[in-house]
Parts: structure tokens; sequence; C-alpha cells
């Protein structure tokens, strides 16, 4: 679709907007003096939990039943019966395992690491494989070898681009493996008309601050294989103790983020200080990695889980509410999103920069944009971009296995070293997006090979 259907589509708003933006920005090459454009410098993510949803949702308690209603729209939107919730996605993970006699999980090697996290914390020991060549997915191609009788298998569509997941679960049935689906980066998306997170024995979502659906946190397991485990049991034994608190935390969170990525304040205080965004992490980090080893030591090293409230607070019926009010747009989220991602596909097409889609992705689904720069140093992009305003995110800068094992797993290596993402979110006009990834263009055009 051409970028002038597209802004047939748009709202009158956003086409007045991009018509004066062309007017006085672009020159004979069309990219001329972008990355100036105040429009283009946006933040990587704005929550689609507006202020007015944090505060009407205060109004679960008038509500008949929050969390069942929350249930039935999830259940009409997955179309399966068996929906449970959990504290977090990853704990989601945990919890599914914890009730699987299954002893070795097969997981992609370039992944987040809280997944890691959960499958070892509930004793399991991890079987990694590579990315696919020039993918962000590890495919069943990647998965064969590895696929051996009694172990599970874990399939992620990264950023909401679907791998072959029915190859992989066909792949699991003839060799007598279970298979969970992480759905988190998919929540809502289909493949052949089916959604994500129904192929798999087990499908896991989020809700996480960083998700497409943000309650601060909590997730919820599908269960598509009722022979491998009662759903009961699934609904009724938590891996860790938990309690149910209303998100005070969270909501002045939420509130923050919403006021420091209002575009005037992201533009001159929030953008100057994200560089403390990579420096803080990372101190904080290392002080939780030494309180960790301390414990290990003196528990003898056990595996574990973290006591943080990912795993031990359940889904409190005012972040259900909060949910429900977002699923009431969530047709308008799906199509926005769709039309950036059509954007950004466009602006790309005939550049160098490498993108990842597939001919079957859905694009109102994805939860980021995942793009690379051949020949080029990101290091160098990231600071070329960053001095035009622009931010992209990077994401896990190393893959999960040791780094002695780095040879075994090439793609993941270089997924690690190259990957860029670039934001989607309903908010995001779309002549930002446009502005955003032409300055992107021009960025890697005036930066030399590596």
């Amino acid at each position: 679709m051409s970028l002038n259907v597209e802004r047939q589509v748009a709202n009158s708003r956003d086409i007045t907007r991009d018509a004066v933006v062309s007017a006085d920005l672009f020159g004979p090459t069309g990219i001329r003096n972008v990355g100036k454009n105040e429009e283009a410098v946006v933040p990587f993510n704005k929550l689609e939990t507006r202020n007015r949803d944090l505060l009407a949702a205060l109004g679960w308690a008038f509500q008949p039943d929050p969390m069942e209603a929350l249930r039935n729209t999830l259940r009409k939107l997955i179309e399966r019966e068996h929906i449970f919730f959990a504290p977090s996605g990853q704990c989601a993970i945990a919890q599914v395992l914890s009730l699987l006699p299954q002893r070795e999980v097969v997981m992609p090697a370039f992944m987040c690491y809280q997944v890691k996290q959960a499958i070892e914390g509930v004793g399991k020991r991890i079987v990694y494989v590579d990315q696919a060549e020039n993918s962000v997915n590890a495919t069943a191609a990647e998965y064969a070898e590895a696929a051996q009788p009694g172990r599970i298998l874990l399939v992620v569509h990264m950023y909401g681009i679907p791998t072959d997941v029915q190859a992989i679960c066909e792949l699991a049935r003839k060799r007598d493996c279970v298979t969970i689906e992480d759905a988190v980066p998919g929540f809502g998306g289909k493949l052949n008309g089916r959604a994500l997170g129904t192929f798999a024995d087990f499908g896991v979502f989020s809700f996480h601050q960083s998700k497409r659906v943000p309650a601060f946190r909590g997730g919820f397991i599908v269960v598509n294989n009722e022979r491998i485990v009662d759903p009961e049991k699934i609904n009724t034994r938590r891996v860790i103790d938990t309690k149910r608190r209303l998100p005070i935390g969270g909501m002045l969170q939420a509130l923050i983020q919403n006021f420091a990525t209002a575009p005037w304040f992201y533009r001159n205080l929030t953008l100057p200080l994200l560089g403390l965004r990579e420096t803080l992490p990372r101190f904080v980090s290392r002080l939780r990695q030494k309180t960790v080893a301390r414990s290990d030591h003196q528990s003898g090293g056990a595996p574990r889980l973290p006591q943080t409230p990912y795993y031990t607070r359940e889904i409190h019926p005012y972040q259900a509410e909060l949910i429900n009010r977002m699923m009431d747009r969530w047709d308008g989220i799906r199509q926005r999103i769709a039309r950036q991602v059509s954007i950004y596909q466009e602006v790309f097409q005939g550049t160098p920069i490498q993108t990842f889609l597939s001919p079957e992705c859905d694009a109102g689904a994805l939860m980021r944009f995942p793009i690379a720069f051949p020949g080029k140093d990101r290091a160098a992009i990231v600071s070329g971009a960053l001095r035009r305003g622009l931010y992209l995110k990077l994401v896990w800068p190393r893959p999960l296995p040791e780094a002695s094992e780095y040879s075994r797993f090439p793609n993941a290596v270089w997924a690690s070293r190259n990957l860029v993402l670039l934001p989607l979110y309903s908010r995001l006009s779309l002549s930002a997006a446009e502005l955003l990834a032409r300055g992107t263009v021009e960025t890697d055009r005036e930066t030399p090979p590596a």
C-alpha cells in the first residue's frame, strides 16, 4: 500500500500536518533536514493506557466482575476456553513448566533474559538453538536437531513476527515433545487466520508495561492441550505464594511515563537524559547479580525464582478494568499500528536498510519494527541518529548462552550486534513515523562503512 493511500485512510489532522511537513522540509531528495524536524523526535514507547484510563479504572469496584469480563474478552480474542491469569508473562512460563515432568527446555539463544530466569528458577535445563540466518526467529530447521523425545520446545514470535510455529509443533508431535508458545510479543496477532498462542500445547501472554496492552504487569496462560496438564492445576497451583494488592506503584509509574513522553517534555527534558537509561540499569543489574550470587552461595546454589511482584502479585481487578478499557478500542489500535508498519516498509524499500517482516506477518500485531544496517557499525548509526534527536532502541546486547559458546550461535550473535528497533504505538502520528524512518535512512547514508 502506498503512502498516498495511507494518507487517505488517516484522519484529517494527520493529512494536513503531513502536507505542511512535506512542503517545508523535503528538498529534491525527499529527506533534506528531516532530522531537524521536531515531529520526528518521538519516544520509543508511549503507553496505550492513557491517564484518563488510569483514573477511570479506579471504578473497578462498581463493576460486576472485571476479572471475568476480561477473561471473556480474551476468550473471544483468542478463541480458546481455558484462560488463566498469572502475575506476569515470565511467571506464566514458570507456572506451566513447574507442572511438566520434562527436565529440558529448548529455546532460542537470542531472547529475553527473564525467560531464562524463569526456566532455570523452576529447575529446568536449557538447550539453546540458533536463530535462522538473517531472521529474528528460530524456525523448525533450527529446532530439528534439539527436538529430542522428552523435551519441551519453547517457541517465540519475536517482536510479533510469527515463526513457522505450525512446523515446529508438528515436529514436536512426531518427537514426543511438549510445546509452549511465547506469544507475548504478538498479542492479538494471527497466522493463517488462527490466533498466535493457540498452536502449541500452551500459550503465554503478558500485560507488562512495555507490551502492546500494558497494565504494569500480569499475564495469562492459554491451555490448548488438556491431555498434558489438567487446566484446573494451572489455575490453582502457583510457583510462589502470591497476594493481590492494588498496584499503586504501577499507577504512579504509568502517570509519570505518560507525562515524560508528552511531546514537549520528551524533546526538551526526557531525551537529554536517555543516556542514563542504559547506565542506571547496568548499575542496578550488577548490584542484583551480587545479591543473587550471595543468596545462591548461602542456599547452596539451588535454582529459585526471584521474590518480585512479577511472581508474587496476582492481577488485581483494577488492572483487569484497565485492560478492558484498552480492549474496547483494540481494533483502532491494530489499524493504527498496521498503517505505521506500512509507512516504515515503504520508506525503507529500495534502501540498504534490512527489514524482517514475513509475507504472512499480521502487521497490526507487531510490538516493534526491527531493522538492521548491513555493512555499518550499529553504534555509529545509533549515535548519528541521536545527534538528530532520534532515539533508536537496542535490545539484548548479547545472546543468552555463555560467551564461550557463541561460536555455536552465529546468527544469534549477529542479531544481538545488529538489530535496532523502531517504535510502534497508536499515538505515534503517521507523519512522525514517516519522518523518523526518513531520518533513519539519512543517518544510514551519512554513516561510513564499518
